[in-house]
């Protein structure tokens, strides 16, 4: 899982920002002071459990996207903002009404899923990197080496192999 975070934000602040709607309005919706807001946003205490599923309905979201297992706002990462991402935009071709672009949606969310495939292949990577010893490490060099050359014959040799 690829933990690279996006710049100081929370997954709460991701979605009213996605969702255009101020942290007053969700303070509002959800029946929370701008303290306790802020509170959880700069993880000075857990979200309640109460709170967690208002903001969950708010949202029209599972909240247990927003914390984690402490109940503390997840920082959003990159994986997280795609996934988000994907689940706003289908939900909005779910109840979108007639005259919507929905070709612009379905296209975005093919845009979306095709980054989704191609973070979790970055995340995996550098899973493997980070864990490698020497040899690991040299043999991901030569792959690497291998697809910027355009070298790729004995790597679909291998492929055809595994098929």
């Amino acid at each position: 899982m690829n933990m690279e975070s996006v710049p100081m934000m929370t997954t709460l602040q991701y979605l009213a920002l996605l969702h255009q709607v101020s942290y007053t309005s969700v303070c509002k919706e959800a029946a929370i002071t701008p303290q306790q807001f802020s509170d959880w946003i700069k993880k000075r205490r857990p979200v309640p459990k109460e709170r967690l599923h208002a903001l969950g309905n708010y949202f029209n979201m599972d909240a247990a996207i927003l914390v984690d297992d402490d109940y503390y706002l997840k920082d959003l990462t990159v994986d997280m903002k795609i996934n988000i991402q994907i689940l706003f935009l289908t939900r909005l071709l779910e109840h979108a009404e007639d005259g919507t672009d929905m070709e612009a949606y379905r296209e975005k969310l093919k845009q979306l899923q095709t980054e989704k495939e191609h973070q979790m292949i970055i995340s995996r990577f550098a899973a493997i990197v980070k864990g490698a010893d020497a040899s690991t490490l040299r043999l991901c060099h030569a792959f690497l080496d291998h697809i910027e050359g355009g070298d790729v014959t004995g790597l679909n040799t291998m492929l055809k192999e595994s098929e």
